[in-house]
């Protein structure tokens, strides 16, 4: 799956920036450590502060963006700022899951299904 910054139709407050040196720009004043990062290709969005901790670590770690065809939760599972883990689920039901390869800067999926 291709990722796409609106998925699920307006970015909602994302800001798109050039980023040609694939380093993070901050557009916010606010440092990564403040902001949930996504990166694709030259453009990095920022989507925003954390505000849920989805392994109780007692860190916020992930954010959610609804839209007309579902929601998406945005993870970044190793505390550095950088988003590395899409699940997307649809109005549907569906699921789908996809990771971030920091090597290569590629998503890979590694999971879809339907909930029950």
């Amino acid at each position: 799956m291709v990722m796409e910054a609106d998925m699920f139709g307006d970015s909602d407050g994302c800001t798109p920036t050039p980023d040609p040196d694939n380093q993070f720009t901050d557009v916010s004043r606010a440092g990564p450590a403040d902001h949930l990062w996504l990166s694709q290709g030259d453009d990095v969005w920022d989507l925003g502060p954390a505000d849920i901790d989805t392994d109780a670590d007692g860190i916020a770690d992930s954010l959610t963006r609804p839209g007309p065809d579902g929601m998406a939760v945005y993870t970044d599972s190793d505390a550095d700022g950088r988003v590395d883990l899409i699940t997307e689920i649809g109005a549907d039901g569906t699921y789908s899951t996809q990771r971030l390869d920091t090597e290569s800067g590629t998503w890979r999926s590694t999971d879809s299904g339907r909930l029950a």
